[in-house]
């Protein structure tokens, strides 16, 4: 066994169950190939279905390197990736992990030549469909059009484009990896066509997981009833502080001279709050961080923003950034000590 190395620990698994693996070297990484049909010889293996079995970035250590648990992927014959087919668990040994591996390899290759094999659906929207899952919200993946779509629970799958739904796109970037997702809700119009309703969440780059966790806490929210909003959360904080304020489009106004009426804020310049989405009425999971700025009395921005973390890609806890900012607010306006408005 001392002289054994990974490769030979999963060969012999799969040879258990009839199939061959075959040494893969791509860009410096080596796997296990393994033919989805095990008559397919070693040079046609890439032409054919077949599943690369990777153990990191090396497959063919000895044993007691052996560190990273066994992964499976799935590749269609022309060796475009399609799904992940088992991932291992650490807690097991690489024998017991590598028949775990081999037995998901074997049992995806009798359904798949059976033709009881699903739809392939790609990692990164099965991602999203698990994330989905985890906050009670319903989806599946449209095979025809490439994205997920999102229903309430109580919405069976063949109704969920009758009713409002959420769809989710994962972005491609030219070097072919994913750079992205949008959820944009619809809903149906006259019965006939869909509407787009609202953008529930959007995110750039290959989608980590708190982007993919907030976008699916973001379509839960979208599906509560009533659906919560970061300008309502905003309002409770100010409210704690006494402050009232007032709409203004896409962001909130609030005069810095307590006395003014909150309707009347951009009278002699006012505060103004708004969030990078450049929405007051996104849900608590989008919100990306509020701003504040001083407006003069045309309504125009003095100066740089007076408050507001650094642009980031993470999202910030809706509450807390909420409360911050109005407890900066009412600082802020205690510390002008203005003298009380003739009006």
């Amino acid at each position: 066994m001392a002289h054994l190395t990974e490769a030979d620990v999963m060969s012999a698994a799969l040879r258990a169950h009839g199939y061959p693996a075959y040494l893969h070297e791509d860009g410096g990484c080596t796997t296990l190939a393994v033919p989805l049909n095990p008559t397919v010889r070693e040079g046609d293996v890439p032409d054919h279905p077949h599943v690369l079995i990777a153990s990191g970035e090396r497959a063919d250590r000895l044993i007691a390197e052996h560190d990273e648990p066994w992964s499976a992927s799935l590749f269609t014959g022309g060796h475009a990736f399609v799904d992940v087919l088992f991932a291992g668990d650490p807690a097991h040994s690489i024998i017991e992990d590598a028949r775990r591996c081999a037995a998901a390899v074997v049992d995806y290759a009798a359904s798949y030549f059976a033709g009881r094999a699903p739809d392939p659906v790609p990692g990164s929207a099965q991602r999203l469909l698990d994330a989905l899952r985890r906050v009670g919200v319903a989806g599946f993946y449209d095979v025809e059009e490439g994205v997920v779509i999102a229903h309430p629970s109580h919405v069976p799958q063949e109704r969920a484009l009758t009713k409002p739904h959420v769809l989710l796109q994962v972005f491609t970037a030219s070097d072919g990896w994913p750079d992205g997702f949008s959820a944009v809700a619809w809903t149906p119009d006259d019965g006939v066509d869909l509407r787009e309703v609202a953008t529930v969440f959007e995110s750039r780059g290959v989608p980590g997981a708190q982007a993919v966790d907030r976008g699916a806490q973001s379509v839960a929210e979208w599906f509560a009833e009533p659906r919560p909003t970061a300008g309502a959360e905003l309002v409770r904080a100010l409210a704690e502080h006494g402050i009232t304020p007032a709409v203004r489009d896409t962001a909130f106004a609030v005069s810095p001279t307590p006395e003014l009426p909150a309707a009347r804020g951009g009278a002699s310049g006012h505060l103004a709050i708004a969030d990078r989405t450049g929405s007051t009425g996104h849900v608590p999971a989008a919100h990306r961080g509020w701003i504040v700025s001083r407006h003069d009395s045309a309504g125009e921005p003095v100066g740089d923003p007076i408050f507001g973390a650094p642009a980031a890609r993470g999202w910030p806890d809706c509450s807390t950034d909420s409360a911050q900012v109005a407890a900066f607010v009412a600082g802020f306006i205690a510390a002008l000590r203005l003298p009380r408005s003739a009006e």
